[in-house]
């Protein structure tokens, strides 16, 4: 666990889905042998970087030595659970084959470890899931015959039903038996919701042709607020005022005056009107004309008496 703390402390500080650089990749590689050395990890040729700390010169196949591989296998209690932390790391980064070295890893120690059933049901699930998102159906198909289904148990699980179905849709390169297998609300619900929830992510990724690939969310906003900005029709600038001489200025200012002096007699407030009428005093309900000279017109209350209220 401390080789592996060591490694992913290169990366701190960095995106969470940013792939590793190749020497981080080799140390966590390493430290997923330090659990499972690579003569016991069947998923071992999948491995990215390095060489394996077990590897016999001596071997007939070329192989490691198997004897010495498997006194140093991890066998404490839910020390999968730390290869299968790795894992989903790798996996957040892109890395399928490195993830799926871990997957077999984890797979490993738990067929070691003799008792585990669920877990190891979920890890067979992931090791197809991932050879599917990698687009190698002939691998996936191959792992499920010749490996998962070897063991009776597995027969009877719901993962096993998710798997066979997953395989099958990919392999007759049905869109329709793809979608209707990893469909939220169908019949496999149960054995979706049981996988880590990057895995379960995966599955949603998987093509029938091809490698899984993620569209990325933030292309889609700037794409779109690209073209929010362009289909915005541009203002145009406001051209710039020319400036006024003297004269011209002084011109243009009488124009402007006189232009006053004709809305406002138009209006009847021009100044040349009599001048007794700027003692005018307006109340709600009566009019008066100079508070100290008041009068009524009684011969002529019709034009006279304004009701302003």
């Amino acid at each position: 666990e401390c080789r592996v703390m060591a490694a992913f402390a290169l990366i701190m500080g960095e995106e969470g889905g940013k792939r590793l650089e190749e020497k981080v990749l080799a140390l966590v590689e390493a430290a997923v042998e330090g659990f499972v050395p690579d003569p016991l990890n069947k998923k071992a040729p999948y491995r990215r970087t390095g060489k394996s700390a077990y590897e016999d010169p001596n071997h007939p196949d070329g192989g490691g030595n198997v004897a010495l591989a498997k006194e140093n296998i991890i066998t404490e209690s839910y020390a999968h659970e730390t290869i299968f932390q790795i894992a989903t790391q790798l996996l957040v980064r892109r890395h399928f084959e490195s993830a799926l070295y871990a997957y077999g890893a984890g797979t490993s120690s738990l067929e070691h470890e003799g008792f585990a059933t669920v877990s190891l049901y979920r890890s067979y699930l992931s090791e197809s899931i991932i050879l599917l998102a990698m687009g190698d159906v002939v691998a996936a198909k191959k792992e499920f015959m010749e490996v998962h289904l070897q063991k009776t148990d597995y027969l009877t699980s719901r993962e096993c039903a998710l798997e066979e179905d997953l395989v099958r849709a990919c392999g007759d390169m049905d869109e329709e038996a793809l979608e209707e297998a990893r469909s939220k609300t169908g019949k496999h619900r149960g054995a979706l919701g049981n996988l880590d929830a990057t895995v379960r992510g995966l599955v949603m990724e998987i093509r029938v042709s091809g490698r899984a690939t993620k569209e990325k969310k933030e292309k889609k906003v700037e794409a779109s607020a690209g073209f929010r900005a362009h289909s915005k029709p541009k203002s145009k600038p406001s051209p710039k005022k020319k400036e006024l001489s003297g004269a011209e200025l002084q011109k243009s200012l009488d124009a402007g005056f006189a232009e006053m002096d004709n809305i406002m007699g138009q209006l009847g407030l021009n100044d040349d009107d009599d001048g007794g009428d700027d003692n005018i005093n307006v109340r709600a309900g009566n009019n008066t004309r100079g508070s100290s000279n008041n009068y009524s017109n009684d011969g002529d209350d019709d034009d006279d008496d304004i009701d302003l209220t």
